[in-house]
């Protein structure tokens, strides 16, 4: 290798891991500012405005439809309007609905927040992290989404008390309008200056990337990949379809592991202790990221279900010693890597790379409207019984029914037809190789 390429190799991997840095600052100043980091306000603003917290949280709801509904077109506008553009409008459209909240006064009001903000974080809290790093990365891609998951989740959580500082200090009205303005300063930056959609708009090359290789930009003509209608009509999409929302719907035990908790015995500081615990899993991120690289997004996705289901038949026999549940907690949150990493990565293995934001952005919908509901339908076997092991057994159920339709999914596709170079989802394995 010549001194020019090397040059070249050095500039496209700088650039990747700024991408990678960029990304994960917009997931801190956007989605984890805006969702899960808004408990902050949930303590202060329900007493002070007389609301219940289970009225008042439905903006959350409203959200998850709004973002469905905004699948619809986002992966078609990822193809036609400039990434800095896109991600730097989007975002402040969802800061500025966050930053309103500080001027409401009826409950409604946050509502018609959520659903716009849902419209608008559709843009980028789901789809802009692995669109582009599976752009930028044509090896390692797993690593590299797992890069931006940790840094995205020791940001939040160091963000997290600085918010609640500042509410406690300011009030939360004027809470909103700093927690905004913070976001501002985190994200802007980096969806102006440094966000791309593909290495070539910076003279880079994908990391990874070795003659002979064939284009792997999502959207790009001369890439391969299913046709969007062969895609969404095929049994596989079905499956894939079905098994995302089904993951997503493990989503609502992490809000609800106090409940487990006093369930149990223990009191609602030992299940705070276990949220905690749950959250730091995204420690693990990268280290999932190299088995996925190494594996293959297939086995890896059925190696994290059987931890799931593991860890949930742990939490149900174990449960009277305190060590065994918060490491089985910590260990049953691997569902986030299947939303997050490996669903996004099996639908650009499973249908190639040329419909790519499209086909994603529909997965997105199952995930946005099934797992919209994760609380209510998990508290639902609780409040049935009494007893949280009957919402255990449920996501027991779900690991195996999820194994299922992942199955089907790797059945179904082979039996997909590829546009562009090769000609059917096997082909792909000789390309790039996206899992």
């Amino acid at each position: 290798m010549d001194s020019q390429e090397q040059a070249l190799q050095r500039q496209s991997n700088k650039w990747a891991y700024l991408q990678v840095v960029g990304l994960a600052f917009l997931m801190i100043g956007g989605i984890q500012t805006i969702l899960a980091n808004s408990g902050n306000f949930i303590a202060v603003v329900c007493p002070d405005m007389g609301f219940e917290i289970s009225r008042f949280t439905l903006w959350i709801t409203c959200y998850a439809i709004g973002m469905a509904v905004s699948q619809l077109y986002v992966g078609k506008l990822w193809l036609v309007v400039k990434t800095p553009m896109l991600l730097t409008a989007s975002f402040l459209v969802c800061i500025a609905s966050l930053a309103a909240m500080s001027f409401y006064t009826e409950i409604w009001q946050w509502y018609v927040s959520g659903v716009v903000i849902g419209l608008s974080g559709g843009f980028f809290f789901m789809v802009s992290a692995p669109i582009i790093i599976t752009n930028w990365f044509a090896k390692s891609s797993g690593f590299a989404l797992g890069l931006v998951t940790i840094i995205s989740a020791v940001g939040t959580a160091i963000l997290s008390p600085v918010h609640a500082s500042l509410i406690a200090a300011v009030g939360w009205r004027t809470g909103y309008l700093l927690v905004a303005l913070i976001s501002c300063v985190l994200v802007l930056p980096f969806t102006l200056f440094v966000i791309r959609y593909q290495p070539s708009d910076r003279g880079c090359r994908p990391v990874g990337w070795e003659p002979g290789m064939e284009n792997i930009t999502a959207g790009a003509k001369d890439s391969s990949g299913t046709s969007l209608k062969g895609g969404v009509l095929s049994l596989a999409f079905v499956c894939l379809f079905l098994a995302a929302g089904l993951c997503a719907l493990f989503g609502g035990y992490q809000n609800q592991w106090s409940v487990a908790a006093v369930s149990w015995g223990y009191d609602l500081s030992f299940g705070a202790t276990m949220i905690s615990a749950t959250a730091l899993f995204g420690v693990c991120a990268p280290l999932i990221g190299i088995m996925i690289d190494k594996l293959g997004a297939f086995k890896s996705t059925f190696i994290v279900l059987a931890g799931q289901f593991l860890s949930g038949l742990g939490l149900i026999f174990l449960h009277g010693n305190p060590v065994c549940v918060l490491v089985f907690v910590f260990f049953f949150a691997d569902q986030m890597t299947i939303v997050g990493t490996l669903v996004p990565l099996l639908v650009r293995k499973v249908f190639g790379a040329r419909n790519y934001t499209k086909i994603l952005a529909y997965i997105q919908i199952g995930i946005g409207l099934i797992g919209g509901f994760s609380n209510p339908v998990i508290a639902s076997f609780y409040e049935s019984t009494g007893n949280f092991d009957a919402s255990l057994w449920f996501g027991i159920a779900l690991c195996a029914a999820c194994a299922v339709l992942f199955a089907g999914v790797a059945v179904f596709r082979k039996s997909l037809k590829f546009e562009g170079p090769g000609d059917s989802a096997e082909a792909e394995e000789a390309a790039v190789t996206q899992s």
